[in-house]
């Protein structure tokens, strides 16, 4: 098979993957760029509270306590509560209950009744509460772009194959954009003189070969993120049960401590409390500037049970790398790959049409002499065998 054909093939591929699917692809990496400045469009949606007193923190066990009172007062007398501490000055601590999280109630998943409360660390005071964990419009994108609308059973799987088709649409789009000998000075921009189909074309190509790296990274961390099976990472260690005693169980600084001498210089970022008498309290931790490490700590005997850092773990880095929180640089790049695939969809539907306008075989791509600029300003695009004509 010459490479004309494998052009020609790749090309058609190209083309119906992008029609058939683009508008969910569209959608997918819209919501996916919201998403990664998910925190700052809440707190403008619905600003969170400040801490106020200036001093030195309450212990975690007294942080839990009046967690746990508040909780009640609002109908939640048990379950699991994780304490999240601030990492930034003036920060409220976050208690969440119940596992609430920005995904809201997923549909087929049992619905709990969740709470997040913001806490002053250093008077203790109940800054306020909520029975979301973010607005309305961030819940619908996390539940669009994390199982697009369904099930996590049916919904995880259908964003892992949306996945797959963005990284065939960037590799075969790197071999449809591979410019010929002597045609580079084109390949990368888009030209004033640009009208038309020949707009779309440059546009297009200039975008997709500026974000291709960028835009690939982001599909293929998606892609493990959902089919982590696949790819041989979905087997963990199971989380050990414990032995119920009598007696008083652990606080959370009780845990944070224990954790501290199993991991020196540790610097916690959350503490969990299970919803079960039977299992361990996890405190979890920076390592290698990822919180992807935690301390499993037994909450009768103050043991720690197991110290697991899965920081420098492939599949720990994907979803950082995906979620953009690598660093604000990372973070644009990640927001703006989200942005392309409905400027690809918009570009390649008036291609297509132009195409079906002009009656040209969807299989002939557009020539490759676009991107070569004449001398008087007309641009040359195969047609048909031996017929030339302008694509404007």
């Amino acid at each position: 098979m010459s490479f004309t054909q494998v052009r020609r093939t790749l090309f058609t591929i190209h083309m119906w993957v992008g029609l058939i699917l683009g508008i969910l692809l569209a959608l997918l990496g819209l919501s996916g760029s919201l998403l990664v400045y998910d925190e700052q469009v809440a707190n403008l949606l619905d600003k969170r509270p400040q801490a106020l007193t200036a001093g030195m923190p309450l212990p975690l066990s007294m942080i839990q306590s009046i967690a746990r009172d508040a909780a009640s007062g609002k109908g939640i007398q048990e379950g699991q509560m994780q304490i999240i501490l601030p990492e930034q000055p003036r920060q409220a601590i976050s208690v969440r209950f119940n596992g609430i999280s920005g995904m809201g109630n997923v549909p087929g998943a049992p619905r709990r009744q969740g709470l997040l409360l913001f806490i002053d660390p250093v008077s203790g005071q109940v800054l306020g509460s909520r029975t979301v964990a973010l607005p309305g419009l961030l819940t619908f994108a996390h539940q669009l772009h994390g199982n697009f609308l369904m099930s996590r059973d049916l919904g995880r799987p259908f964003v892992g194959w949306l996945g797959l088709a963005m990284c065939i649409l960037g590799l075969s789009g790197l071999v449809l954009w591979w410019p010929k000998k002597g045609q580079w000075q084109y390949a990368f921009k888009v030209r004033g003189t640009a009208t038309g189909v020949r707009f779309h074309r440059e546009l297009h190509a200039a975008v997709g070969i500026w974000t291709f790296v960028i835009f690939i990274i982001v599909s293929f961390s998606g892609l493990v993120i959902s089919w982590p099976q696949i790819f041989g990472l979905n087997a963990g260690p199971r989380t050990p049960m414990v032995e119920v005693t009598e007696g008083r169980r652990l606080g959370a600084t009780e845990a944070v401590i224990a954790a501290q001498r199993a991991v020196p210089g540790l610097e916690a970022r959350s503490v969990t409390l299970p919803g079960r008498n039977d299992q361990p309290i996890t405190v979890g931790y920076l390592s290698n500037g990822a919180v992807g490490a935690t301390v499993l700590v037994d909450p009768y005997k103050g043991q720690v049970l197991d110290v697991r850092d899965s920081s420098s773990s492939f599949m720990a880095w994907m979803r950082p790398v995906h979620q953009g929180s690598l660093g604000f640089v990372w973070k644009f790049l990640v927001f703006l790959s989200g942005l392309v695939p409905a400027l690809f969809v918009v570009t390649g539907m008036v291609m297509w049409f132009k195409k079906r306008q002009r009656h040209v075989p969807m299989s002939v791509p557009l020539a490759e002499t676009d991107l070569a600029q004449e001398p008087d300003g007309e641009t040359p695009g195969t047609v048909g065998a031996g017929t030339m004509r302008p694509w404007r």
